[in-house]
């Protein structure tokens, strides 16, 4: 975790946090006991955090995990999209039943596609994200057919940003090496060194990844709702 302290004291700074408020808002949002002095130590390479703080933490910035720990260059969505989100929700009227998300473009529901990182802005219903703040999701569209019946090609997916799966079996949106994205469900065994990429379609191969590959992986999204067109206005 050599590049954690350096990267949240920057988003810390850029936050306009000081080490006591960033403590005081942190611990009023996740029930938590951290203070300054601890924080100080986060940033000064003097403490390592436990895994649940640095999630806390990447919620907290609008980042991923992985950008807070340095293994990646990109916050997944760029704090200025998120402010901008939060702007725009804010504006809207409190008797509205729209808000705001990012749309992400297509993600392949095979291995050998990029997902769209030029951001657009869509509304959906407000009923459904529930109580969770509109920044925490994303839509992108599925593409191909590995994930038919229960995906199909053109679908819009609503997804819940996220790190991990918390749990095996979930479908998720994981990134292979930086350069492919596919639309899984995502088997895996805690405390082992592989996961399993599952398609729903038999006529396609489920594909494991382990050892040194898995450092190159990680999951950017839960899909929790499908969006589908059937005909033409």
């Amino acid at each position: 975790m050599a590049d954690f302290g350096k990267i949240l004291k920057d988003l810390r700074t850029e936050s306009g946090y000081s080490l006591e408020s960033l403590a005081k808002t942190y611990n009023d949002r996740f029930g938590g006991r951290l203070n300054k002095s601890t924080i100080s130590r986060y940033e000064n390479g003097l403490q390592e955090p436990i895994i649940t703080v640095v999630s806390n933490f990447a919620r907290l910035f609008d980042v991923s995990s992985d950008y807070l720990l340095g293994n990646v260059s990109e916050p997944f969505f760029h704090l200025d999209n998120a402010r901008t989100l939060r702007e725009v929700n804010a504006r809207e009227p409190e008797d509205n039943p729209l808000v705001t998300v990012h749309y992400a473009g297509p993600v392949a529901a095979h291995f050998d596609a990029t997902p769209d990182d030029a951001y657009e802005l869509r509304t959906i219903p407000a009923e459904w994200i529930g109580r969770r703040r509109p920044e925490d999701f994303f839509l992108a569209t599925i593409s191909g057919d590995s994930m038919y019946p229960q995906f199909q090609d053109g679908d819009d997916i609503l997804c819940l940003r996220c790190s991990d799966m918390e749990v095996p079996g979930r479908i998720g949106i994981m990134l292979l090496g930086g350069d492919e994205a596919t639309v899984k469900r995502i088997e895996y065994k805690p405390g082992e060194d592989w996961i399993d990429l599952i398609p729903i379609n038999p006529e396609f191969k489920p594909r494991r990844i382990e050892g040194v590959d898995l450092e190159q992986c990680r999951v950017v999204g839960r899909v929790i709702k499908v969006i589908r067109t059937v005909d033409q206005i």
